[in-house]
């Protein structure tokens, strides 16, 4: 394709109307503000749902229809969203109670839905991707070399005032990670553009980064990501190069003092918080050991609770709280306590939704991965199902529907490799190098 082509394919899908630039100013300032300012990004939402609405009527004025899966999925996450109001109304909430608990735990998947026009725009999803990419860079490299010349003191971060940008350190830096080796992969002149990024996140994850999620995101992503291209990998010069990229993130890794401290800190509060009797284990106040008994507790709670449908996300807090208490962990380490947030998204589904809505969010996520795997785009398919598997990876250890930084940025990644029918993301890196 030749530069020109290029220009002409960019030009059918440029924002003709308001709506459409009131939409790429918005996702503008959503990319900027998201890990930094929550006010910010809910100002860019607030643009984007304003201009959802005419997004629609151009849609069906210009007789688009919606893929069968799409129509699925999007039937999925309303379910999933009316299934917790339901939940907390037969926990005696009054409705208005409920609608307001789902709209705060579970809104980025309703805004799926709303924003699914906008972003079926390849235009608009490809400048989300790059600036979001872009801005992940950017604070990453930001925060590695204020970290290296010692400005930034470790465990730290350079925007300690940010909403949360230590969160930036998993699933989005590894997602963006493997995004940059599977094009690097689909198109392997470009060398060096490719391969200078990755390098500054790696180094950034290692060397400025506390963030242990990250670490074992990249080692579990690696060996996905590598089974995903087996057949290329496997072949030629691309098995000595996987190797060779494989053994030098490993190498970098155990090279780094951070790594090995955290890592060392992690196995030692897992040794410790096995060998303590149950009493004992109720005083832990390490993060890993802190986490164990969340899960413990919330097993309980599971356990006494109405296993079909939950107790409900209005009443979980209090539950949670008062059984914690009964069980005798002393005031002083429940004072540390997030009652909202168990740290483990499945076990909080099953907790606050019961069995039935557990398996409507898995189920979310399965027919998310068949969409992915129809797209045609090797990067889009390949980056949007490294995704997902970091995304159900991550919340494992947390709760990203809860923290708001990741979930909103899981619901930027759903729409933007999902909605359009495909970013086309190959066809600005030709083969023939026309464009370098």
């Amino acid at each position: 394709m030749t530069y020109s082509q290029m220009q002409h394919f960019e030009n059918q899908h440029l924002p003709q109307y308001t709506h459409m630039k009131l939409a790429l100013l918005s996702v503008l300032i959503f990319c900027l503000a998201l890990f930094r300012s929550v006010a910010a990004t809910n100002l860019a939402v607030l643009g984007l749902v304003l201009a959802a609405p005419f997004a629609w009527y151009e849609f069906y004025r210009n007789k688009r229809s919606l893929e069968a899966g799409q129509v699925v999925f999007m039937g999925l996450l309303v379910s999933f969203c009316v299934w917790d109001v339901v939940t907390n109304v037969l926990a005696g909430h009054e409705f208005l109670v409920s609608m307001k608990a789902m709209w705060h735990d579970l809104r980025t998947l309703g805004l799926v839905v709303l924003f699914w026009a906008l972003f079926s725009n390849p235009y608009l999803s490809r400048v989300a991707l790059g600036v979001m990419f872009s801005c992940v860079l950017l604070w990453a490299t930001i925060n590695l070399f204020l970290r290296l010349i010692g400005i930034v003191p470790e465990g730290h971060y350079f925007c300690e005032g940010c909403s949360h940008l230590s969160h930036m350190y998993g699933q989005a830096l590894v997602g963006v990670f493997f995004v940059l080796a599977q094009l690097w992969l689909s198109r392997p002149h470009l060398s060096w553009r490719v391969a200078l990024p990755m390098l500054l996140l790696l180094l950034s994850l290692f060397l400025a980064s506390e963030r242990r999620t990250g670490y074992v995101m990249l080692a579990l992503g690696f060996l996905v990501w590598g089974a995903l291209n087996a057949k290329h990998l496997l072949g030629g010069k691309y098995k000595w190069l996987f190797l060779i990229a494989f053994v030098s993130a490993f190498g970098l890794a155990a090279g780094s003092g951070v790594v090995q401290k955290r890592m060392a800190m992690a196995l030692s509060e897992i040794t410790q918080y096995m060998a303590m009797t149950s009493q004992e284990r109720l005083g832990s106040d390490g993060a890993v050991a802190i986490r164990l008994q969340f899960y413990t507790s919330v097993i309980e709670l599971i356990r006494q609770g109405n296993f079909w449908v939950g107790l409900g996300s209005v009443s979980f807090p209090d539950s949670y709280h008062d059984l914690v208490i009964k069980m005798g962990v002393t005031p002083a380490i429940a004072e540390g306590y997030n009652w909202s947030n168990p740290h483990n998204e499945y076990l909080f589904m099953l907790a606050t939704k019961g069995v039935v809505g557990l398996l409507l969010y898995l189920t979310i996520f399965a027919q998310a991965f068949r969409l992915a795997w129809r797209k045609t785009d090797d990067v889009q398919r390949i980056g949007m199902v490294m995704f997902l598997f970091l995304f159900m990876l991550s919340i494992t250890s947390n709760s990203m529907m809860v923290d708001m930084e990741e979930g909103h940025f899981t619901m930027l990644i759903l729409l933007a490799f999902l909605a359009p029918t495909s970013l086309d993301v190959l066809i600005s890196f030709p083969r023939d190098k026309t464009i370098n």
